[in-house]
């Protein structure tokens, strides 16, 4: 098929598209007026003369028509990702209004699939032990929690109205970026392993493999399926046994600093209210804090029995994000 993509040249972005070309399909790639290319297109080999490259802002609305025109499906994997308050604005605008725009306009010109690309963050905290794909959307504590969460609403309710709506719910993925691309989520680690010092405390996260994400994109990149809901969880991971990782793969020790999870928490609050006028690492937040400080187990049943997935060992990508970040490391991602 002809996919429109967003987000095609981040972190997550640029692994879905490079499964997206595997399964041979051509792609529109939309492209920010303010970022380049020339390093990205290369990672795809010969498959990069299936990508046309549209350059423009997500947020104009003509530029949402230009990309949509023409194509059977699109994948919107776009957004401002974070765990403070710093960009509510342009979180709003990004995560919220312009995904209601692509989402709508793609339902009214019968594009199918229309693969939205959520957040683990939409759902949390659910009202049970677990997260599923049908759990409650969350109202959300932070900035970057109440857009997503704003947008899935919007989303689920067009599924509500037979639109062929496929919403992802990736948790903090990991993994080995194309071109030394970092997650989110390395932002939280890497002040730790810089500074040697790393908290003890109760919690954990969830975890998953870039790649499997990926993979999951692609195996719902088919039409006539109807709406649908994909987990993305991965693993839950113990913050020690996280800690742990960090130390063998980076090769340095960390003293570790016993805090109760209401101390981190109050933390992070500090963290969010220093955030807003220095520079402070975004993983260091209220909204990081909580969601290790009160991990939840996902159940990803239905993602693997429907597309016939199974997933790789978030433990083996996490320690090789750590591998990958380290200063002159030439690590290989692998297929």
């Amino acid at each position: 098929m002809k996919v429109a993509v967003t987000g095609g040249t981040g972190y997550l972005g640029a692994h879905t598209t490079r499964a997206l070309l595997a399964d041979g399909h051509d792609i529109r790639l939309l492209v920010h007026p303010d970022e380049s290319v020339s390093a990205l297109l290369p990672l795809f080999g010969s498959a990069a003369d299936r990508i046309e490259v549209l350059r423009g802002d997500i947020r104009a609305a003509d530029v949402v028509t230009g990309l949509l025109a023409g194509c059977d499906a699109v994948l919107h994997a776009a957004g401002v990702v974070g765990t403070d308050n710093r960009r509510e604005t342009l979180m709003w605008e990004v995560n919220t209004a312009a995904t209601a725009t692509l989402l709508t306009r793609a339902t009214l010109l019968g594009l199918d699939p229309i693969v939205h690309v959520a957040s683990y963050s939409a759902l949390f905290p659910p009202p049970g032990p677990v997260i599923g794909p049908d759990s409650p959307t969350a109202p959300g504590r932070s900035a970057y929690g109440r857009t997503k969460a704003a947008a899935d609403r919007i989303a689920r309710a067009l599924q509500d109205a037979g639109a062929p709506v496929a919403i992802t719910y990736p948790s903090s993925v990991v993994g080995p970026g194309l071109g030394g691309m970092r997650g989110v989520t390395a932002g939280g680690w890497a002040p730790m392993i810089a500074a040697g010092v790393a908290p003890r405390l109760r919690g954990g996260m969830q975890m998953i493999d870039v790649r499997d994400v990926a993979d999951v994109h692609a195996a719902v990149m088919r039409p006539g399926r109807g709406p649908r809901r994909y987990m993305c969880g991965g693993e839950l991971i113990e913050f020690d046994e996280i800690v742990d990782i960090l130390e063998r793969a980076s090769g340095h020790r960390l003293r570790r600093i016993p805090l109760t999870p209401s101390v981190f928490r109050g933390i992070g609050r500090v963290a969010d209210a220093l955030g807003r006028v220095l520079p402070v690492s975004a993983g260091l937040s209220y909204e990081a804090a909580w969601l290790l400080t009160s991990a939840t187990p996902t159940d990803d049943s239905r993602t693997l029995s429907e597309l016939g997935l199974t997933w790789r060992s978030a433990r083996a990508a996490l320690s090789a994000s750590v591998r990958a970040s380290a200063p002159g490391s030439t690590e290989p991602v692998a297929p």
